[in-house]
């Protein structure tokens, strides 16, 4: 059974948001909405890969911000490409699920 599909113009629009809301270097959509898996009760899974010192736990605010009016819910995680770096290869981490099943909508 296909999943339900997010409109371009609305992962456009995300983005756009996305890039008011900080410097990203790439943005990923992954899980069941990027395999086409997707139900009327998905979230949107976002991962924001920033060059950033700030603790993770705080990182992913200004984007939660940016995406409020959104009327959708999302899942925003921000990583560093060394965190990335250094759990892509963990065979069963999230990172490297995201990274292999998920969709680049934007990298700079």
């Amino acid at each position: 059974m296909a999943g339900i599909k997010i409109a371009e113009p609305t992962l456009q629009e995300i983005v756009r948001q996305l890039l008011t809301a900080g410097r990203p270097d790439k943005i990923i959509l992954f899980g069941s909405t990027a395999r086409g898996q997707s139900t009327i009760e998905s979230d949107y899974d976002l991962l924001v890969v920033e060059n950033t010192e700030q603790p993770r736990h705080l990182r992913a605010a200004p984007y939660r911000r940016a995406l409020k009016n959104l009327g959708h819910p999302k899942d925003i995680l921000v990583w560093t490409m060394r965190e990335i770096t250094e759990w892509q290869n963990v065979p069963n981490a999230f990172i490297t699920t995201a990274l292999r099943e998920g969709r680049t909508l934007y990298e700079r």
